[in-house]
């Protein structure tokens, strides 16, 4: 019996040892932001996006699966408690890999451009072109005043809800397909 108990012991061991030491592989992430008053209302944030695929999400790419990414930006007061959101914005892009002609295909989805690509380097710095350069409009006239309390918020993530439902089971099994969920962070006025 003491000799069963210790096995189990040693193999919840090894077990919970081997899920601390394997680390998800980040698919996309916002390497740093920064931004552009385009007029007194408008902030362009441009995302500084690295975009490396996991070899699970390039096999899945080349066998027809669409990968959806979404970029989202606001920009923040901080308060004592929470966040006053003063401005947001959202932009999805998909990206496919069409065999026949051998061309990926990079479409955005809230303006509805395409454009066709002939390597998968190539779309996905075209993906990051597009994901890293959101327009914050109808800003509230005392931003400019108040620009070293605000912040630029910025996050990434691969659209779970678009994959095929077996390969979101087996993104959450895994981990291979994680992109950082959370918010990063960065002050207004230090640009």
């Amino acid at each position: 019996m003491v000799a069963r108990a210790t096995a189990r012991a040693w193999s919840c061991a090894a077990f919970c040892l081997l899920l601390a030491w394997a680390v998800p592989a980040t698919a996309v992430e916002v390497r740093d932001a920064n931004h552009l008053w385009l007029d007194e209302d408008t902030l362009l944030v441009r995302l500084d996006i690295d975009m490396r695929l996991p070899a699970v999400l390039e096999d899945a790419l080349a066998n027809g699966v669409t990968l959806e990414f979404e970029a989202d930006a606001r920009l923040e007061r901080s308060r004592r408690v929470g966040r006053d959101t003063l401005a947001a914005e959202t932009r999805r892009v998909q990206l496919q890999y069409f065999a026949l002609n051998r061309y990926y295909v990079v479409n955005t989805v809230t303006d509805e451009r395409m454009d066709l690509k002939p390597t998968l380097g190539d779309a996905l710095d075209l993906v990051a072109r597009r994901l890293g350069r959101l327009r914050l409009a109808d800003l509230p006239p005392a931003v400019h005043a108040q620009s070293e309390e605000l912040e630029l918020a910025a996050r990434l993530v691969l659209v779970y809800s678009a994959l095929p439902l077996p390969l979101q089971l087996d993104a959450g099994l895994r981990g291979d397909l994680t992109t950082r969920q959370e918010w990063l962070r960065w002050p207004l006025g230090k640009y």
